[in-house]
């Protein structure tokens, strides 16, 4: 045999073959079996991985395709299968062609070509139909779900019979594994704290305004107690006092309103609006009676949400509420202010200036007074007080020591170290607490409870 004769020949075939017309059409039509692999692959990732609020948000921007893509989106399992029908289609097709191809390049046993094909379509299709598409898909997908969602609704309405079938018979496979189908539904509340919580990280948030619409997602949950001004803290002013007292009493206290009592401190009738008193002084009525010029105040129960109390007072146009317990018992009483603090934070009025009890640090250590809001030292702090059942700080030591505790005595509780400044015979007046080290952390135990 002349050199190179057997081996020459079987190039010079191969290569012949490959540029013959038929070899190079299944060459082109391998390339665009995989670009609509890619197409497919990346629609998968794009519409699974999209978050259905900023596909809402580019909807209403008017965004060419948005509204397609939601129409898309609003029917998941539809679509997923209209997609893997195509996908499984052209995977197959690219499988087949590729053997094809193989078989007309190597010729001689099929066996051979077959595995020359699968593992240079497996791999040509792993590579540009899925890893690339999907990559991109994954990063654009609002972009790849706008810009694909007119050939996807056509290829949805074409295969429309298929995928009826398939969808018939995955109820039917549902419906024999036990499963449930889900309803879709908008965001949980958790899920949309969540989301601010990650706008905020990811910047598109300024902290301010993730803890108002943090607070605001709160007025639906808390408990009106939590934020009530407990009743012997109450600065009120007796029926029968005259509106020369009352003044008085105005300019004590800094406030705008005061609750009126009839006698007894647990017997609220309803309050007295500052401006009300100015006006009636003015007229010359110095001896007249505060009940004369009171204005009645809305009840609520304590347990009432603090949605439903601002919506009430939305309602009765009153920035001033009673808080009842169960016996009918006056316990305590809000006001709008209150409530807007619970949304945007410690808010120091004119009027208020210097009541509030708020946190001073010496020589490492902070103090607050026991009346304190665990509500409020909680988002000043950002330490999570949500399992407390108690409403301010001394609450919450009480229910550790079952007693009103001495001075000097502490407790580690959320990573701190409690410990009692002042206290008397009927409450504790003043907290002192420092954050633990790592150590002391984690021997913090169910009560903590401490004696210094």
């Amino acid at each position: 045999m002349a050199p190179g004769g057997f081996g020459g020949s079987t190039v010079r075939c191969a290569t012949e073959r490959a540029g013959s017309p038929f070899v190079i059409e299944y060459f082109v039509l391998l390339a665009g079996l995989l670009a609509l692999s890619a197409f497919f692959s990346s629609s998968e990732t794009a519409y699974l991985s999209i978050e259905g609020v900023r596909l809402e948000h580019e909807r209403r921007r008017r965004l060419p395709g948005a509204d397609r893509a939601a129409r898309l989106l609003a029917e998941p399992r539809r679509l997923l299968a209209s997609i893997l029908v195509g996908n499984n289609l052209v995977n197959t097709g690219a499988a087949t062609v590729g053997a094809v191809i193989a078989q007309e390049l190597v010729g001689g046993s099929g066996g051979l070509s077959i595995v020359i094909a699968t593992i240079a379509v497996t791999i040509l299709l792993v590579i540009f139909g899925e890893i690339g598409p999907k990559s991109v898909a994954l990063h654009h997908n609002l972009a790849v779900a706008r810009y694909y969602s007119l050939p996807l609704s056509w290829w949805a309405r074409l295969t429309r019979p298929a995928v009826a079938a398939l969808d018939w018979t995955s109820r039917i496979w549902l419906r024999i594994v036990g499963g449930q189908e889900e309803a879709h539904s908008a965001l949980s509340l958790g899920e949309l704290r969540t989301a601010i919580v990650q706008a905020r990280d990811e910047g598109e948030l300024e902290t301010q305004d993730t803890s108002v619409l943090l607070g605001a997602l709160r007025l639906g949950e808390t408990q009106v107690r939590r934020i009530m001004t407990p009743r012997p803290q109450i600065y009120s002013i007796d029926s029968a006092a005259t509106l020369e007292e009352a003044g008085r009493a105005f300019g004590e206290a800094g406030f705008l309103r005061l609750p009126v009592r009839y006698g007894s401190a647990d017997d609220y009738i309803g309050y007295l609006h500052g401006s009300d008193v100015v006006a009636e002084l003015g007229r010359g009525k110095r001896e007249d009676r505060v009940r004369d010029a009171m204005r009645e105040a809305p009840v609520e129960s304590e347990r009432a949400s603090v949605q439903r109390v601002l919506t009430e007072m939305q309602t009765t146009g009153q920035q001033l509420m009673l808080l009842i317990d169960e016996f009918g018992a006056t316990t305590g009483m809000v006001t709008l202010e209150d409530i807007l603090e619970l949304v945007v934070g410690n808010i120091r009025s004119e009027t208020r200036a210097g009541s509030e009890p708020v946190p001073v640090s010496i020589a490492g250590e902070q103090f607050v007074e026991g009346r304190r809001g665990l509500t409020d030292l909680g988002a000043e702090l950002e330490i999570d007080f949500s399992g407390e059942e108690a409403e301010t700080v001394a609450g919450m030591l009480l229910q550790r020591f079952r007693r009103i505790p001495q001075a000097d005595e502490s407790v580690d509780l959320h990573g701190y170290r409690w410990t009692v400044a002042e206290s008397d015979r009927r409450r504790i007046r003043l907290v002192r607490f420092r954050k633990l080290n790592p150590i002391q952390a984690r021997r913090e135990d169910g009560d903590g409870l401490r004696e210094s």
